[in-house]
């Protein structure tokens, strides 16, 4: 079976959107919908970074689950719903990675697909109204999958990665250092003009990883060095903790000096969350540049009546190692 649709461009340009499969892969919760997927991812990434280079876009149902190649791919025949999308959306956005920013993913594997795999998470948000918005919005699941001691670094090469490695070190981990340098580093304004500054600086042709670092300082004006070391250059860990609260004068009229430790080498901003007996809750959040000169820092929150708890990560989203000391809880 053939169908197809028009892809409609960003610059009024139209590309055309074709599905083989064979019959009993149709349905309208499998191959029946796949020219829907590939008409979204397609007009999603050149929306979102890039304007889709060929005038095809092809997907053909095959015995294999993924593979991807500039304007077809062949996805798994056997798919439905959410996984149907997840890899048709997936497998087309390698067009953007490696195809129009040509990294070697023999040498840095996890440009092309840690960069894919994090562009996919905002594709499928967006894609119908929220559809599989569920799945894309669960990024902590990933969480549990990247904090391996015995992992090699993600800059190694795909030959210098153990095999039972390579999932983890050229898709997850990468996608989730991106989301923490976007959501808790840099926020999402900055984060994606200089994410988008990276693909138009170096569309068409071969960057390496510097070339990539070099791009988010320029375009976020800050110095990432210390992300770059503990993310992407090491297998560091990050262990973050609550090891003091104490009232000025022993009085929380006068405030409360909280001491917050980092226990590792990986080192991030902290999010404090901060409840009052009362139930009042406030935040805090406290930059990277505290740990530049200690692994302890004391800063004086301005309490008006005694605290409940106190917690590091309060939404748990950093790999952080050892979760035992992120909660500081009054006695009874």
């Amino acid at each position: 079976m053939v169908d197809a649709a028009r892809i409609n461009l960003p610059s009024g340009r139209a590309a055309l959107a074709v599905s083989v499969y064979p019959a009993e892969s149709s349905g309208k919760f499998a191959w029946g919908r796949s020219t829907q997927y590939v008409k979204a991812s397609v007009e999603y990434y050149s929306a979102k970074l890039m304007e889709y280079p060929y005038p095809v876009a092809i997907n053909v149902a095959s015995n294999v689950g993924g593979m991807e190649y500039p304007g077809l791919v062949f996805c798994g025949s056997k798919a439905r719903t959410s996984a149907l999308w997840g890899v048709i959306d997936h497998e087309f956005g390698h067009t953007w990675f490696p195809m129009i920013v040509g990294s070697n993913e023999r040498l840095y594997p996890w440009m092309d697909e840690g960069l894919n795999t994090f562009i996919n998470e905002f594709s499928a948000t967006s894609f119908n109204e929220g559809e599989y918005d569920k799945v894309a919005q669960n990024k902590r699941r990933w969480v549990s999958l990247i904090t391996d001691p015995s992992f090699e670094p993600i800059v190694n090469s795909a030959d210098n990665i153990k095999e039972k490695n390579i999932t983890y070190l050229s898709y997850y981990k990468p996608a989730v250092a991106l989301f923490m340098l976007r959501d808790y580093v840099l926020g999402a304004e900055r984060f994606d003009r200089a994410f988008k500054l990276y693909i138009d600086r170096w569309a068409f042709k071969h960057p390496s990883p510097d070339d990539f670092y070099r791009t988010m300082e320029n375009a976020s004006g800050e110095n990432l060095n210390w992300f770059w070391r503990g993310w992407f250059l090491n297998n560091w860990e990050l262990d973050q903790g609550i090891t003091g609260v104490n009232y000025v004068k022993n009085d929380p009229l006068n405030g409360v000096l909280i001491t917050v430790v980092n226990l590792n080498k990986m080192v991030m901003p902290v999010v404090i969350e901060i409840t009052t007996k009362s139930g009042n809750i406030s935040r805090v959040q406290l930059p990277v540049e505290i740990w530049q000169r200690d692994a302890s820092w004391t800063f004086q929150y301005p309490s008006t009546e005694e605290i409940a708890t106190v917690k590091v990560d309060p939404d748990e989203a950093y790999p952080d190692i050892n979760t035992d000391n992120n909660t500081w809880q009054v006695k009874n």
